[in-house]
């Protein structure tokens, strides 16, 4: 059997690679196979020199959340607890409406393109589908697939106008 590295620097070597929280890093450990003693000092030394802080790493899973998935609130607090964030940082997260808002509309702006050709009714359902999946409440669904079908209406009444004058 390999003997394994020094855990304090393959500790240190997972947290180089991206921000874990103290949870994951504990399970990576136990995974490892290091004993349980260790793991807890080892992590307990981590925490107090700075190299661990669940809520920077929460603060930093949101902002990929929010800019990089497009996931509602829900899907950020769910992605949050899949990545053992504790609860109360977690129930500390809020996001703004308009701000749910803004990235609804870019995820639905990204995935009309390959709805087009595809009936309205079909595309909302799918649009509807995409924004639940994604962790949006229904207040948020509701709001901008109700523009997004206004938007659709107004512009299929424009085409028809412009199809009626040739």
């Amino acid at each position: 059997m390999k003997p394994l590295p020094d855990i304090k620097s393959y500790a240190l070597r997972l947290l180089g690679i991206r921000d874990r929280s103290e949870y994951e890093l504990r399970i990576k450990l136990q995974d490892k196979g290091y004993d349980p003693e260790m793991i807890s000092g080892t992590i307990d030394q981590l925490k107090d020199a700075g190299f661990i802080d669940d809520r920077k790493t929460a603060e930093s899973i949101i902002r990929y959340c929010k800019e990089g998935k497009l996931l509602g609130e829900n899907g950020t607090k769910h992605y949050l607890k899949k990545r053992g964030i504790p609860e109360e940082i977690i129930a500390q997260m809020t996001t703004s409406a308009g701000e749910q808002i803004e990235n609804a509309k870019i995820l639905i702006s990204k995935r009309e393109k390959y709805l087009k050709k595809l009936p309205l009714k079909v595309k909302i359902n799918r649009l509807y589908g995409q924004l639940q999946r994604k962790g949006y409440g229904y207040e948020i669904i509701n709001r901008v697939i109700r523009e997004y079908e206004d938007l659709c209406k107004r512009g299929a009444a424009a085409e028809s106008e412009r199809a009626e004058m040739r």
